[in-house]
């Protein structure tokens, strides 16, 4: 298991997503009452043209507000929320929708982290995805990662986790039955593992019996 203190977050998107293109831009000062680990992302992020984020988007600074207590900081399309307590900022809460606030097992700074090494998985040049793979294969699939020992997430259902190697990134979690209620398919896992570089996947092409999706540049092998 990875200790998540271990992972040097300026290290690890300088490998993904290459270095920076511009210096930092610091906030205003409207916007030094977010929390210092936020207000690094926020400066940090802001060094690169393209959004570091795919599936889940950061609000923008000047636009983050209380509301009871909380002020969301970033967004899913299918309505999922995250939040900072404005009066323990270094707690993180998130909902589904209009649900109640659910606090997070993990601080800001680990969830901070947390999120970039899933959203890297989607912004790869290079990944390999299926949602249904049969317990048996995740032995070989997840040979060359070690589990990061993070907190759990309800998003975007209990269980998931996240692998990282050398040039390599996994999302794994339950696969989604395929009929109403939803619930966890026994024995299956969703799988999306990404790489820094499509050779690094090609081990993958050994593992017979399932179906990927691929970015389209990495079918290889």
């Amino acid at each position: 298991m990875i200790d998540p203190l271990e992972i040097e977050l300026v290290r690890f998107l300088h490998t993904w997503h290459g270095p920076p293109i511009a210096p930092r831009e610091p906030l205003p000062s409207e916007q030094l009452w977010l929390p210092e680990p936020l207000r690094e992302w926020y400066e940090l992020s802001s060094q690169w043209s393209n959004s570091l984020t795919d599936i889940k988007m950061f609000c923008a600074p000047g636009e983050i507000r209380e509301e009871d207590g909380k002020a969301i900081f970033l967004e899913e399309p299918g309505g999922h929320s995250w939040a900072i307590d404005v009066n323990n900022q270094m707690d993180v809460y998130e909902r589904q929708l209009n649900d109640r606030w659910e606090k997070s097992s993990e601080e800001l700074p680990e969830f901070l982290l947390h999120n970039a090494l899933n959203e890297v998985a989607y912004k790869a040049p290079a990944w390999r995805s299926s949602d249904r793979v049969a317990g048996e294969y995740l032995p070989v699939i997840l040979a060359p990662m070690i589990e990061v020992g993070f907190g759990e997430w309800q998003w975007p259902r209990p269980g998931h986790r996240v692998f990282l190697g050398a040039g390599l990134v996994a999302n794994i979690g339950p696969a989604s039955e395929i009929h109403w209620p939803w619930g966890n398919a026994p024995g299956y896992s969703e799988v999306h593992i990404a790489a820094t570089a499509p050779e690094l996947l090609i081990y993958l092409s050994k593992v017979s019996g399932i179906r990927w999706s691929t970015h389209p540049y990495s079918d290889i092998g």
